[in-house]
């Protein structure tokens, strides 16, 4: 049976998956932003929205007595969310990105449902509906408490300035440390040009933190390997959740100390990084190249990796094939 990986990973809700052009530079950017550990991998979890039903699915009956908002909040929270728990070993870090009418959704939760999401993009919103007024809803945010520090990023192009300098003065007149929220005012940009203004510099923001800590252990004087746990605890406290150091950073430090020809360090790194990422079964083989330096039995480390390929879905057939034969390279 293949061994998962623990459930650490950070939930992005991606609204408006039926935009493709703006959905896809989301994508992109998580992609490009991670593969260069700026931000943790992450659970991506697009939704479409159908034009003839994106009113109501985002209208709460206060505002038309039709709205569905409520029905759609308990779907991605008593449903959904539970579900990517459960099948795919999502954490409970959770942010939202909405554009347009999933913006006011979006950023309703948020302020909703504060110690249940970490993080809220809000791109091109509008603030107010019928019996409504968010902008309101934030200024009283001081009163509630926290059980991590918050983001909010929202960003405006040419269709709402006048909301974004209410939202911007309201923010600014908050106090906490806990929230921390800011705008993107893009005067000459259209409604579909903010979402790519906006999340690149966002997720930067967010992940700001966890990728301090991911350098702050690859950089060269750090030499202890167990420095990792302070600085895993330092992000657990911030974020209010686990969120494990990437792969990359893992393989990294390994990597560094074994050129300094410190293989016992080198090891013990590779074997915490299969500790955390059980089906990245690579480690184990640069474990052995580590060992032979050492002149150790490495026999059962080739047992692990044999096993470890078995029951990887990390790893298409081809990429087993060519690990297996580095192997055979490595011990003749």
């Amino acid at each position: 049976m293949a061994r998962k990986i623990e459930g650490d990973f950070p939930l992005i809700v991606i609204f408006d998956q039926q935009n493709q052009r703006s959905h896809n530079y989301i994508l992109n950017t998580i992609d490009y932003l991670t593969s260069n550990e700026q931000m943790p991998s992450s659970i991506l979890v697009s939704i479409t929205s159908n034009s003839e039903f994106r009113y109501l699915e985002t209208t709460p009956k206060k505002t038309d007595e039709r709205g569905l908002a409520l029905e759609n909040e308990y779907f991605l929270f008593d449903e959904l969310i539970p579900l990517l728990k459960k099948q795919y070993k999502a954490s409970s870090f959770k942010i939202i990105i909405g554009h347009s009418r999933y913006t006011f959704f979006a950023s309703s939760l948020f302020l909703k449902r504060i110690n249940e999401l970490n993080a809220v993009i809000a791109i091109s919103p509008f603030f107010s509906q019928k019996n409504i007024n968010l902008i309101d809803s934030v200024a009283n945010i001081q009163k509630q408490k926290f059980n991590s520090h918050k983001y909010f990023r929202f960003s405006v192009g040419d269709d709402f300035p006048s909301d974004y300098y209410k939202m911007d003065s309201v923010i600014k007149g908050i106090n906490t440390p806990y929230f921390n929220a800011k705008g993107f005012l893009f005067k000459e940009a259209g409604h579909n040009v903010t979402p790519g203004l906006t999340v690149g510099i966002s997720l930067y923001e967010i992940f700001e933190i966890w990728a301090a800590c991911q350098n702050k252990y690859m950089d060269k004087s750090t030499l202890d390997i167990h420095a990792i746990d302070s600085l895993e605890n330092e992000i657990s406290n911030f974020y209010g959740n686990r969120l494990k150091f990437s792969i990359g950073t893992l393989n990294g430090k390994g990597w560094f100390f074994y050129n300094e020809r410190q293989y016992e360090k080198a090891i013990k790194v590779w074997e915490l990084l299969i500790q955390k990422y059980p089906n990245f079964s690579e480690a184990y083989l640069y474990i052995i190249d580590a060992k032979i330096q050492l002149k150790k039995d490495y026999l059962n480390d080739i047992d692990e990796l044999k096993n470890s390929l078995k029951f990887s879905d990390f790893y298409n057939e081809e990429a087993k094939h060519e690990i297996m034969e580095k192997l055979k390279e490595m011990i003749k």
